[in-house]
């Protein structure tokens, strides 16, 4: 895992050096830079890196040339099944001069071009400097783990990078793009390809790219499309399949030449990860690590259960709630784009002790997505799937997202910032996902594409990363999805059950309390929300939603907004438990937003 950054036009070594000051953090362990020269004078092409030492520790460093010497390429990610392609390139005629998975890339694309990229099974964003044709190639990885953002900040010029910071200072101003603060504000997360910063792209999941310094945008195309086949097993085979391959998904995921942990909640998806983490190592090598915050909600209990039956070392810390004020500013910083998801603190509390004592960590992520595990699938289920598809859409992103309806956001909004067009463009955009085919697969396909990588992916990464630690998926391993995805939706959803699939597939492995431990909206990892309300409507973060706060950013009308969070305060919202919450997350969302603006544009 590594933070990489690369240029063309008319910049610097010093342009280059800074890029990779400002992914320092995300690669401890040595940094590379590579300058050629461009079409014509004085532009340059310039490739940096910065280095988390995961394979061939001694001989891994980028940026790293092809064997012909044409292609230069600088990735950040991991490729699990590098040894197996190594072999095959091999008898094709590559030739290798170190033991990485970076070199399998770049003498893949020498060999395969684009071709290499659907036989890559893991997480990556690359770049690749073509010598010869004086052109970049990006790809990224099919379900979106590891981010790669782009801008053309002039004519004839490509910046990109792991993180969007190495880019600000190539752009004219920095400045919020409007449609990207409008699809936070209904969403509480912005969906690519746009970014919060006006000019910054991502390149979308399972794409690359080549770009040219006659070309005036970079132009991408994907590289692999979900498959439509689906499994004719019964139920019991399906979960015995499902067993054997989520166990060669974690195998593969623990290709390291350094120890490799794990994060446990003591749910349903880390239990399962761990009970096949066991199968490959024994208990007595594993280090597993939870964090609470002395809550009477919090995970601790589940995972010390789950610890206690496996026989692993487990590490636990608790962390003064107050943390969550102090580390507010450090934190939106380190995503440098607006989430409002209440697991932040979580997740970067866990980083950091986690990173004490391993550089990789394996995570459970991905299933609930997979395997129908959210309560708003419960609306997918009869009798609610029989509504029209309109109200059950209504329905479901009003769980999903908790944030205010889009004529409420609408009457809070500043018209001369957000016009009204924009806003129904943005309240609409996933209406493709409910109106057409399967509901079950479209709403599936919703989370895949669009909350899994902004929401969930995206929080993942900034913040293991910013203490240069490295998280693993393998619910979201190439050949596992596509199996999941195959399966019927009466699997996943049974007889009032989510994840039934993969409950039956873990019935030996885990104890019943773990086993069949429901997913809440107020236990567990959200067990802060309550306690964030509490910092931002009357707490040391209170000021960030202030009416002088609002006023001063205009964006929103002050009088409007204050009078909706104050609604939570009504008998009606308080006893309504999706309204209440609604203006809970709202309340948090505008203070990472206002914190966001403050790190960024003031």
């Amino acid at each position: 895992m590594c933070g990489i950054a690369g240029f063309y036009g008319p910049y610097t070594r010093p342009d280059l050096t800074a890029m990779a000051v400002a992914l320092a953090h995300r690669g401890p362990d040595g940094e590379g830079f590579e300058l050629r020269s461009g079409r014509q004078e004085p532009d340059i092409a310039g490739l940096a890196h910065r280095r988390l030492s995961i394979i061939d520790l001694a001989g891994g460093s980028q940026p790293m040339w092809s064997s012909d010497g044409r292609y230069c390429i600088v990735f950040n990610g991991e490729i699990y099944n590098y040894q197996a392609l190594r072999q095959e390139l091999a008898a094709e005629g590559a030739r290798f001069a170190t033991h990485s998975d970076t070199e399998v890339i770049v003498e893949g694309w020498r060999l395969r071009g684009p071709g290499i990229l659907d036989a890559l099974a893991g997480m990556f964003a690359f770049g690749i400097w073509d010598d010869l044709e004086k052109a970049w190639i990006l790809a990224r990885d099919r379900a979106g783990i590891k981010p790669l953002y782009y801008a053309t900040p002039r004519p004839g010029a490509l910046v990109f990078a792991s993180e969007i910071k190495p880019l600000l200072p190539f752009l004219r101003s920095v400045a919020p793009n409007p449609e990207a603060l409008c699809n936070y504000l209904l969403y509480s997360w912005i969906a690519g390809p746009q970014t919060i910063f006006e000019g910054v792209r991502h390149l979308p999941p399972g794409q690359w790219a080549v770009w040219r310094p006659a070309d005036t945008e970079l132009s991408h195309r994907p590289y692999w499309e979900p498959s439509s086949e689906r499994s004719h097993l019964g139920f019991e085979e399906a979960a015995a399949e499902l067993e054997a391959r989520f166990d060669e998904a974690v195998k593969s995921h623990m290709v390291a030449d350094v120890p490799v942990g794990i994060t446990l909640s003591g749910g349903l998806d880390s239990s399962a990860v761990l009970s096949s983490m066991i199968k490959m190592t024994g208990p007595a090598a594993l280090d597993a690590f939870t964090i609470g915050f002395g809550l009477a909600d919090d995970e601790t209990p589940f995972a010390e259960i789950m610890a206690g039956h496996a026989g692993i070392r487990h590490h636990t810390r608790t962390v003064p709630k107050e943390r969550v004020g102090v580390d507010f500013a450090r934190l939106v910083r380190s995503l440098e784009e607006p989430i409002g998801h209440p697991v932040l603190q979580t997740t970067l509390e866990m980083s950091a002790y986690a990173r004490e004592k391993v550089k990789i960590v394996l995570i459970g992520e991905g299933s609930d997505e997979l395997f129908l595990g959210y309560p708003q699938y419960r609306l997918l289920m009869a009798p609610f799937r029989y509504a029209p598809a309109a109200v059950v859409q209504n329905y479901f992103l009003a769980v999903t997202c908790l944030m205010p309806r889009p004529r409420e956001l609408a009457a809070m909004l500043d018209p001369a910032v957000f016009q009204k067009p924009m806003l129904d463009a943005v309240s609409h955009r996933f209406d493709p996902y409910f109106r057409s085919g399967d509901l079950v697969e479209g709403a599936q396909r919703f989370e895949i594409e669009n909350s899994l990588i902004a929401n969930q992916l995206a929080r993942i990464d900034k913040l293991t990363m910013a203490h240069g630690l490295e998280a693993r998926v393998p619910f979201l391993d190439n050949q596992f999805v596509a199996f999941a995805r195959s399966l019927p939706a009466d699997y996943k959803l049974r007889q009032g059950s989510t994840k039934a699939i993969l409950r039956k597939a873990m019935a030996k492995r885990l104890p019943d309390t773990i086993l069949h431990r429901p997913k809440s909206g107020k236990k567990g990892t959200q067990a802060l929300l309550p306690y964030l309300n509490g910092l931002v409507t009357n707490g040391p973060l209170s000021e960030l939603i202030s009416r002088d706060a609002i006023t001063r950013r205009g964006w929103l009308d002050a009088d409007r907004v204050l009078g909706y969070l104050e609604q939570g305060n009504s008998l009606a919202v308080r006893n309504h438990p999706i309204e209440r919450r609604r203006r809970a997350k709202f309340a948090y969302g505008l203070a990472v937003i206002e914190q966001w603006a403050r790190s960024y544009l003031d």
